[in-house]
């Protein structure tokens, strides 16, 4: 028995036009009934719906690759409301799909990932409004065969100084049509070069190889190549002439040859005999005369005094050296009977308050030592030997002590014994195998409300048991997950995560983790010439579902200016490992975008959970790659020898990866074993040169003088491709202790040490540095104060300085997503603030803004500067957004 009420408004363009104010045309819907009782509805806005017919942007001609991407450009006509667009080939309806070949980007451009030979045609674009639909051109795509490279050309010339080690290079070309980014579309290099020995002339009267040979009328031959004049064994020159055969006809003496009369060229000055005497050679003409090549004429009588009186001056001069030498013998013999040991300098035990043993240091005065000396040890008394576990190095000196050691920190259980022993009075390590044991609680949600507890401990129960094998806790991090999404960090690592709101879906509270893996064989494998760039990351639970990008950010140690492949690996079970990007070759189904910035910091941003590295190697034998690593040395004091029981002194060098992870295990390894960090870490770069790594280490006993403690030449294999931040190189330092029975202090508790770690053919990346070490000091601290270095990139504390509300960001992608004719859109936007070129991993995304403000956030760059890039790129709009909230 109801009754229905059904009604409606016809409205023309008329109406709208004539009545149209600044408030729009609105329409609503009123009701009432005899009782009194009213309703009214929400209000609806009329609006003229148009399409213009001109595209802004019409897909052209394109040429592809099989295998390759391809991009069909295309920008509908303005309208109201914001026209549909769709794509035809051959004027049948693409199938477009997100996670298909072929994708529609946020501009409506036309993504096809995998080319293959039928996606050859004509492909139409496609826009459609209630007001109509209009179409372009068709554009044809073409679809070549992948041909690859050309041949390579022979290789040029042997360009150098003659007989001496000169370059020459090939070229090839690539057949294919450039990419959609104008870059080739060929893989590899399209340039070789390589060494090559310069030949020599047989004759000396014929020029070298590319030698201007004259071709002008006039002049007379050229003439044999003079003598090469320099110094011996080096590169010296050598000169050619030759004559002008015409005369003016006004001025006979007026030569008119049009080229160069003279030549020069670089040559090798031979060696000259040490041997021989510099002067002339002689021969005799008569008993009383002797004659010189030259004919100068000396007398026998003279030449008699000569022999006779260098004769007498050398005698002379040997019976005064034979006189000092007897002199400064019996002068030391006399000091060694007086004191019964080193000039101020005696080996001697010397003891603190407490009862632990000092280094004493020799002070020596410039007078006892006037000239500057460095004893180098015996390198050829060098005994290695290898097991399973372990791998030594050691080389001895007089005293029998080990001078050098290369102990590899690994996981057997002698040194897992030893290392407990000696951290025992520090706070157990939690890891995998052990955390049963151990009351554990994740201590980043101590200050955060938690609505189901219990459930959540079940969550972090599970996490550590689904944890890799002896993963330590110490470098993980775990953090509540919801729908506002997360930010959590590894402290002291500089590895960090953010996932941003509304990237999951779930209906409560979840847990999310990072972790650093540092096992072995949990490691991608690194093959010949591969090295490691970035510590492995692991993120997770695995069963989380992603459903915008996330950022993960983390160090990595690769110099990019110089010439590296860079591939970042994946695995989602820690055991294999693929590459899933390579960096310079990403497209549209590239699933991860990698971005380096100018800290040696990369962002990953990623929609998978699983665990992430960085690898590389060089691209070429002839483009080497570079990287950064770090030397951190240590003192210690309670060594002892087994020969003579005595306490003695150590440097520890140790060398890692230029990354704060890297060097926060390295800090808690060596203060567990009771070592001082004697100064802040030393950077240098390692170049992928077929050359070893020496080090060297002198302890400095005056300003003039030191005495060489080891000496080491490591392979490059070693620092490249192996976990040589495992490794420790430990040097003796000589216990050199004042025995002077008027000074009140018995030893010296300050040294100074000069190391050099270099590689012998690039100098110029060499590390040099003084180190002062106060051993008195060490007996009250620690050492080196490692609050500035473990801060040296401090995480911002104004986090909420650098993120966005949820209204902003969504006010910002609605005016910088849509394209417009001025292209200052978020393609400008990204370019400008965050140095992106290639922007098709953000064409994929419904909202390209929001992933660039995501990874913004993530690097944690000022406001105030994404202020004034909004109105660099001229989108005050943008900015004035920013300024009101």
């Amino acid at each position: 028995g109801l009754i229905t009420v059904v009604t409606s408004i016809d409205i023309t363009a008329a109406q709208l036009e004539s009545q149209l104010d600044s408030n729009g045309y609105k329409c609503f819907c009123q009701a009432w009934s005899a009782t009194g009782g009213t309703l009214k509805s929400k209000t609806a806005s009329i609006e003229i719906a148009y399409l213009d017919k001109v595209f802004e942007w019409e897909p052209l001609r394109t040429d592809s690759v099989i295998s390759k991407s391809a991009e069909l450009r295309c920008r509908p006509p303005s309208g109201n409301p914001y026209p549909k667009v769709t794509w035809l080939k051959d004027g049948h309806s693409v199938d477009i799909n997100r996670n298909g070949r072929f994708i529609l980007s946020n501009e409506n451009s036309l993504l096809i990932a995998q080319i293959k030979a039928t996606d050859a045609g004509n492909y139409t674009c496609v826009a459609t409004n209630i007001a109509g639909t209009y179409s372009t051109e068709p554009a044809e795509l073409i679809v070549h065969d992948d041909r690859g490279w050309s041949e390579w050309q022979p290789f040029s010339d042997c360009k150098g100084i003659p007989c001496s080690i000169g370059r020459q290079k090939r070229i090839r070309t690539c057949l294919n049509p450039p990419t959609i980014t104008n870059r080739p579309s060929c893989d590899g290099d399209q340039i070789q070069e390589r060494e090559c020995q310069v030949i020599c002339p047989k004759d000396l009267s014929s020029p070298p190889s590319g030698a201007i040979v004259p071709t002008d009328d006039g002049f007379s031959e050229w003439s044999s190549w003079s003598d090469c004049t320099g110094p011996p064994c080096k590169t010296g020159r050598q000169q050619r002439i030759r004559d002008c055969l015409k005369s003016s006809i006004t001025d006979d003496k007026k030569p008119i040859c049009n080229g160069e009369q003279i030549q020069e060229r670089e040559c090798l000055v031979p060696c000259s005999n040490k041997t021989s005497s510099s002067f002339a050679p002689v021969r005799t003409l008569s008993n009383d005369v002797i004659s010189s090549s030259s004919g100068t004429l000396v007398s026998s009588s003279a030449l008699n005094v000569i022999v006779y009186s260098s004769i007498s001056i050398g005698a002379l001069i040997f019976l005064l050296l034979t006189i000092l030498f007897f002199l400064i013998c019996w002068r030391r013999r006399q000091r060694s009977t007086s004191k019964k040991g080193l000039p101020k300098c005696i080996v001697s035990k010397g003891t603190s308050s407490n009862g632990s043993s000092h280094l004493g240091v020799c002070h020596s005065d410039k007078t006892e030592y006037p000239f500057y000396y460095s004893i180098q040890q015996d390198t050829t008394s060098t005994r290695s030997c290898a097991s399973q576990n372990n791998s030594v190095s050691l080389t001895n000196f007089d005293s029998g002590l080990e001078k050098e050691k290369l102990l590899l920190l690994n996981e057997s259980p002698l040194n897992r014994q030893i290392y407990a022993a000696k951290s025992s009075v520090h706070p157990a390590t939690l890891s995998t195998t052990s955390y049963a044991s151990h009351h554990i609680r994740y201590p980043s949600l101590a200050s955060q409300s938690i609505t189901n507890e219990n459930h959540l401990n079940l969550i972090y129960e599970n996490i550590l048991q689904s944890l890799p094998e002896h993963t330590d806790l110490r470098y993980f991090a775990v953090s509540i997950l919801n729908n506002k999404g997360c930010r959590l960090e590894i402290p002291n690592t500089g590895v960090s995560l953010i996932i941003p709101e509304d990237a999951v879906l779930l209906d409560g509270d979840h847990l999310v983790f990072i972790a650093l893996v540092n096992i072995e064989n949990q490691m991608p494998v690194l093959n010949n010439g591969h090295t490691r760039l970035s510590p492995v990351v692991l993120v997770g639970p695995s069963e989380i579902t992603l459903l915008k990008p996330a950022v993960l950010s983390f160090e990595h140690t690769a110099v990019l200016e110089s010439s590296w492949k860079l591939n970042l690996m994946f695995s989602d079970d820690i055991l294999n490992w693929k590459p899933i990007l390579t960096y310079g070759q990403e497209n549209i189904s590239t699933p991860v975008y990698l971005q380096f910035n100018n800290q040696q910091q990369m962002s990953i941003l990623f929609e998978t959970m699983g665990a992430y590295a960085l690898i590389g190697e060089s691209i070429s034998k002839h483009h080497h790659a570079s990287k950064y690593i770090q030397m951190v040395p240590f003192y210690n004091r309670s060594s002892t020898d087994t020969i003579s029981n005595e306490t003695v002194s150590t440097l520890r060098l140790r060398f890692l990866d230029a990354t704060t992870d890297a060097l926060e295990r390295c800090l808690t390894e060596e203060f567990a074993l009771q070592n001082y960090l004697c100064d802040q870490p030393k950077e240098f770069i390692l170049h992928d040169y077929e050359d070893q790594i020496c080090i060297n280490v002198d302890l400095e006993l005056s300003s003039t003088s030191r005495i060489n403690i080891g000496y080491k030449e490591i392979p490059l294999k070693t620092f490249w491709s192996t976990r040589f931040d495992r490794s420790c190189f430990i040097f003796i330092i000589p216990n050199l202790q004042l025995n002077n029975e008027h000074s009140s202090t018995p030893f010296i508790d300050h040294l100074a040490m000069h190391i050099d770690v270099y590689q012998p053919t690039i100098l110029d990346s060499a590390l040099h540095t003084r180190l002062c070490i106060n051993t008195h000091n060490f007996l009250h601290n620690p050492g080196y104060n490692t609050s500035s270095i473990r801060q040296r990139l401090p995480v911002k504390t104004n986090k909420e300085g650098s993120k966005l509300s949820s209204l902003v960001r969504q006010k910002l992608c609605i005016v910088l997503d849509p394209p417009n004719s001025l292209g200052n859109d978020w393609r400008m936007f990204a370019n400008n603030l965050l140095g992106i070129n290639y922007l098709q991993y953000f064409a994929t995304k419904s909202s390209p803004t929001e992933h660039l403000l995501t990874l913004w956030e993530a690097r944690q760059e000022s406001l105030v500067n994404l202020i004034n890039v909004l109105n660099q790129i001229g989108r005050s709009d943008a900015a004035a957004i920013l300024l009101q909230h």
